[in-house]
């Protein structure tokens, strides 16, 4: 009996509490979560992902078929212009040059042999023309016969006859020295880029050769990206891109910067859009776009970071949370504004809105106090408690 009096007395608590709070809620309200429309800013972004690359980078690809004899960097290294990251070794080319070098040393020998031929012709050849002149003298006077004179006639003739033809021997020399020292030439530059070099100061980003290995015309021997200057790309949705302008603001984000962020300018748009598969698989239209990087802190080549492209800003408008504006089944735009306590279902007319806020630009005033979350079943006229944020 004493039990059934406690299980009695017990429902009889219940009631009455249940009771107390539909008194509570007839007369007080339903307390709701309400804020006050106030100025803000609103910006619209268009957001993506990309990730970080160097600004400048340099592909050194091997100009010729040879053997890497050594690898004198890794990857992840700083380097400075002008150091050698990897050599390699020509052995066909080691032997032309050899050879070519034997052919300048002779072509140097006939050269200076055919100079001091010359220059002893010309000796002889003035000699010649001394005598040449005395014969004239002695002739004149009776002193010498006709065949004496003639004799000294035809041995000047011979000396330009020697002459001119040794001349002729010098230049064929010369040119030949000369040939052979372009070829040599040549050849010398071919066996200077057997030494890849760093062309900047920067990071060895890529080094996909080994020692021993045998590369051919074209083959990449290295990549440096030069030091300080990075950038992001990003691949933005072609259907996003008609409000994005080369100049416009760029917020960069990233796991490893945690809630710090980086500040970029929209520097390049490409002039075509290319075919990129989705993580869904999905094959989308997207065109690669650049945002400079002028601080990259920790940034690094390669690491993905988030983009937001800031389009559109509008400083000084009232604005409201998105989720505090509905949309009714007729297309049309309402909140729950409080007036007296009381809810009233306004139209609004709506302006810019990010993934946030809303611009309003019409129906309400500021001040006005509207419900929060404008997804709440509130007739109209129903009484509520407001209670602000």
């Amino acid at each position: 009996m004493k039990r059934k009096r406690k299980v009695y007395l017990i429902g009889a608590i219940i009631l009455a509490g249940l009771a107390a709070t539909a008194m509570k809620m007839l007369w007080g309200g339903q307390e709701v979560m309400v804020l006050q429309v106030r100025p803000g800013t609103i910006t619209r972004s268009v957001t993506d992902s990309g990730y970080v690359q160097p600004a400048v980078d340099f592909d050194i690809h091997a100009t010729q078929s040879a053997r890497v004899a050594e690898v004198l960097v890794e990857t992840g290294q700083a380097v400075k212009a002008g150091q050698v990251l990897v050599t390699l070794e020509n052995l066909d080319l080691s032997v032309q040059i050899s050879d070519m070098r034997s052919q300048l040393s002779q072509a140097q020998t006939a050269a200076q042999s055919a100079r001091a031929a010359l220059e002893r012709t010309r000796l002889e050849l003035v000699d010649a023309g001394d005598n040449l002149k005395r014969m004239e003298e002695l002739y004149g006077a009776g002193a010498v016969s006709r065949a004496e004179y003639e004799k000294a006639v035809l041995q000047v003739e011979t000396c330009r006859q020697i002459l001119k033809e040794q001349s002729a021997r010098l230049d064929s020399a010369l040119a030949q020295e000369a040939g052979s020292r372009e070829s040599l030439g040549r050849l010398e530059a071919k066996e200077g880029q057997l030494v890849v070099k760093s062309p900047a100061d920067g990071t060895v980003l890529d080094l996909p050769v080994k020692r021993e290995e045998v590369v051919g015309p074209m083959t990449l021997v290295a990549t440096v990206a030069a030091a300080g200057q990075l950038e992001v790309k990003a691949d933005i949705l072609s259907d996003d891109l008609g409000e994005v302008k080369i100049g416009q603001k760029a917020v960069i984000s990233a796991p490893v910067l945690g809630q710090d962020t980086l500040t970029g300018e929209v520097k390049k748009i490409y002039p075509r859009a290319e075919e990129k598969q989705s993580a869904l698989g999905v094959i989308q239209r997207r065109v690669p776009v650049i945002i400079t990087l002028p601080d990259p802190g920790p940034l690094k080549p390669g690491y993905e970071v988030r983009v937001a492209i800031e389009t559109r800003t509008r400083d000084g408008v009232l604005v409201l949370p998105r989720e505090a504006v509905r949309t009714t089944g007729d297309g049309q735009r309402e909140v729950s504004v409080v007036v007296k306590d009381r809810v009233e279902h306004r139209p609004v007319q709506t302006g810019l809105s990010d993934q946030v806020m809303i611009e309003i630009t019409g129906g309400l005033e500021e001040g006005d106090v509207v419900v929060r979350d404008g997804g709440l079943e509130l007739k109209e006229k129903t009484k509520v408690k407001p209670v602000y944020e």
